[in-house]
């Protein structure tokens, strides 16, 4: 007889996608969630926000997906800094987060700055990647080693990966290297 058991689905964990404005968080979200998101975007009216979209996320969008028998709980937050502190409310109880930041910045460095001070307490005690974002229409000459560096330089231990946020499997490839990290800090 065939043992037709499933492998139990270990203990949820939630993760929490932060970043700048345009980065990708919403797409990511919904690129990877198993079902139809829950969000809450909006008409933009900031220029930053305008000069990439037509809406942006004014509170917070969750999604859901599995990875090696992991249920995942995903959250994305606004990029408007008038809003962070929804991210700082989305990382309550969180496991790991992933930093997309969108390459196309004038000072891509200077926004990975910002995300990391300002989540530096939640990065000190959680795993995370971060995701650079439109790395195809680049305005800056900042390459992944830079990113690299400027993480390492400033005292974190972030992966650096670049990420199509539209490709459901490099989002996927993104949250199953924090789910690994996130797995590894735990056993």
């Amino acid at each position: 007889m065939l043992n037709t058991k499933k492998k139990p689905i270990n203990d949820p964990l939630k993760i929490v996608f932060v970043g700048n404005i345009g980065s990708g968080k919403t797409t990511a979200v919904t690129a990877i969630s198993d079902a139809p998101i829950i969000g809450s975007e909006a008409k933009a009216t900031e220029k930053d926000a305008l000069r990439r979209k037509l809406t942006t996320t004014v509170g917070l969008e969750y999604g859901v997906t599995h990875i090696d028998n992991t249920k995942l709980h995903i959250y994305g937050t606004p990029g408007q800094r008038r809003f962070d502190f929804m991210a700082t409310i989305a990382c309550k109880g969180a496991a790991g987060m992933v930093v997309l930041i969108d390459n196309g910045y004038s000072k891509p460095l200077t926004e990975l700055d910002y995300f990391l001070q300002f989540h530096s307490e939640f990065l000190k005690n959680h795993p995370s990647v971060i995701g650079v974002t439109h790395y195809d229409d680049n305005n800056t000459e900042t390459n992944l080693i830079e990113y690299h560096n400027y993480v390492l330089t400033n005292g974190f231990s972030s992966v650096v990966m670049r990420l199509d946020a539209r490709e459901k499997n490099q989002v996927q490839k993104v949250v199953k290297q924090l789910h690994t990290k996130i797995v590894h800090c735990v056993n």
